[in-house]
């Protein structure tokens, strides 16, 4: 995904991948999602959830794993492993929903909640309004977190479905940091909100 945020920032690379092996009740899944700067300063962010994953009903799976996530800006590295206990499934009213806990190695509490939900306007046209709320159970100074709800992310994306499998499309996204959140991130001279215009393909096979 290509995103050109407001304000003048540097354009960004994104993407969002999720995988996975095994069978109707046991699974090994992955998912997978960052960004990084595609011009002017070096930097990004990733993280890569290793799950197993149990059919606990016929419509959610329970999960357990490790992730990893990095950081990186100007040369400045920085990286971190936590455990992940995880639901994902399908909600009523057909809305995609993955909640994940996370107990990093330095002992931080942090969750996130993310829905999202497909409204077919035609056969091959699909509006996706997608909603990521994340949570701190402590203040994380060194990551910028306070206690409580830390950030909103609020997603509308128009695709194309040439074929089932690959659909190019547009949008916006809004991303704000709340509370004590936007506090640590004004400290430390982050961008506490930024909308941006986004461009790019969704496929699976």
């Amino acid at each position: 995904e290509y995103r050109i945020p407001d304000g003048g920032g540097a354009d960004q690379i994104g993407w969002e991948a999720q995988g996975w092996v095994g069978f109707d009740y046991n699974r090994f899944v992955w998912k997978s999602e960052g960004e990084l700067t595609f011009e002017g300063e070096d930097q990004g962010g990733s993280s890569t959830d290793f799950l197993y994953s149990r059919l606990i009903t016929p419509f959610w799976s329970l999960q357990a794993g490790a992730q990893y996530a990095n950081e990186w800006e100007s040369g400045d590295y920085e990286d971190r492993w936590s455990g992940v206990l995880a639901l994902q499934g399908l909600a009523p009213g057909m809305i995609e929903m993955d909640s994940s806990l996370y107990i990093s190695e330095d002992a931080d509490v942090t969750a996130a909640v993310e829905a999202e939900y497909n409204l077919r306007l035609t056969q091959r046209l699909v509006l996706q309004p997608r909603a990521e709320l994340g949570f701190a159970f402590q203040d994380i100074p060194d990551r910028a977190l306070g206690a409580g709800l830390t950030d909103a992310n609020l997603d509308l994306r128009l695709r194309y479905e040439i074929t089932r499998q690959f659909a190019p499309y547009i949008g916006v996204s809004h991303e704000a940091r709340v509370g004590r959140s936007a506090r640590f991130a004004r400290a430390a001279g982050q961008d506490v909100a930024r909308t941006s215009l986004v461009a790019g393909v969704r496929f699976w096979f």
